[in-house]
């Protein structure tokens, strides 16, 4: 395996050390998923820190994690997990490429659908997810893993570089994107497909209708520039963090009435697992691969009939790639929830703020920013 991929994603020294006598100074990291069923920590020495932590945006990552990217961060050789708990109450999902010692498998919450990490057998190493620990972050992001497989960039267009780094990019021969193609209605009109990787949660989202647009609740979300597009925004909040592992997530609004086919008001569907994370808000997960799907929120919900699911971009199957521009208009100028963000890691969460607004600006020339909840 090449040195410098090693020692950029995976935290080995390229010229490696002796180990100092004596004992060393250390800090020890807490973490724990939303629901607390997972709980963990690790002790780090103090001298190896910050580690590098890293984004993969293959498609097994995007697809079992229904966001843009997964956040790894790989601990030193040696060092792994203190269990708290939920070690042995883990949901593990294997995919067709697993093998042996772990290798492959995704490795999650079955109550709150947090993707804590997993074991690479290949390099003796755990990795983690860094969106769970309480902080401060002992990581600093170094690069991307598998960029080409977004097709569009994903979310590597908006993180050129992140504390001041060049972020670096690995790819291999096995990285092309995969080959999406849209669906065509009984109405002739065309959908996006939205699947987790195992298929047990599978929906399309046709464009918004004359219906919805004429619809003075529904027709809100909308794209303000072009009618046959949706709402998009990205949430950096730490309630979506603790739920998914994941620094980001990226929405789009969709009314549930519309999709393909219809998910029930109860979110009694495929393989979707219901955890509610506070009083207004319920997220759905897939509870055989772990992927999120969506967010029911009593605030985008005047009805029923009317009411709007945040539909987790990350398991969308657009043809152009995984930002689906050709069916959604991106809140390029204000991200949600970017102080809450910034209290966990400003340094990722600034990086990604500036980066998305000027590739907002160098694309389309203006960084939309926009409504996203109405009154009801």
């Amino acid at each position: 395996m090449d040195p410098d991929f090693l020692a950029t994603f995976y935290n080995r020294p390229k010229d490696p050390k002796p180990a100092p006598e004596g004992p060393q100074e250390t800090q020890t990291f807490k973490a724990r998923c939303h629901c607390g069923n997972i709980a963990f920590s690790v002790t780090l020495a103090t001298a190896a820190l910050p580690l590098n932590a890293h984004m993969c945006s293959c498609s097994l990552c995007r697809y079992t994690h229904g966001t843009y990217a997964s956040f790894h961060v790989a601990l030193p050789q040696g060092v792994g997990p203190e269990w708290t708990s939920g070690s042995v109450n883990m949901t593990v999902y294997k995919t067709p490429d697993s093998g042996p010692g772990g290798h492959g498998q995704r490795w999650f919450c079955p109550t709150c659908g947090a993707h804590n990490g997993h074991y690479e057998p290949w390099a003796q190493q755990w990795i983690v997810s860094a969106s769970l620990f309480d902080g401060p972050a002992f990581w600093s992001f170094v690069g991307f893993g598998f960029p080409r497989s977004a097709a569009d960039g994903g979310i590597s267009s908006w993180l050129p570089r992140v504390g001041g780094k060049k972020m670096t990019e690995v790819t291999l021969p096995r990285d092309p994107p995969p080959v999406n193609r849209l669906v065509i209605g009984k109405d002739g009109e065309e959908r996006v497909r939205a699947e987790c990787n195992c298929g047990g949660v599978s929906f399309t989202i046709p464009r918004p209708s004359d219906t919805v647009r004429r619809d003075p609740y529904m027709g809100q979300y909308v794209s303000p520039k072009d009618p046959r597009k949706w709402k998009a925004f990205l949430d950096i909040c730490r309630d979506c963090q603790r739920v998914s592992g994941a620094q980001v997530h990226s929405w789009m609004l969709v009314p549930r009435k519309v999709l393909e086919p219809e998910i029930p008001a109860d979110l009694n569907f495929g393989t979707l697992k219901v955890y509610q994370s506070s009083d207004k808000v319920k997220r759905g997960f897939c509870g055989k691969c772990g992927a999120t799907v969506l967010i029911k929120t009593t605030l985008r919900s005047p009805t029923e009939e009317t009411e709007i699911l945040n539909i987790a971009m990350g398991i969308l199957r657009a043809p152009e790639g995984a930002r689906a521009e050709n069916w959604v208009t991106w809140r390029a100028g204000n991200p949600a929830w970017v102080e809450d963000g910034m209290k966990f890691d400003p340094e990722f969460v600034s990086a990604l703020v500036e980066g998305q607004k000027n590739w907002a600006l160098e694309k389309y020339g203006e960084a939309l920013d926009f409504d996203i909840i109405y009154d009801l």
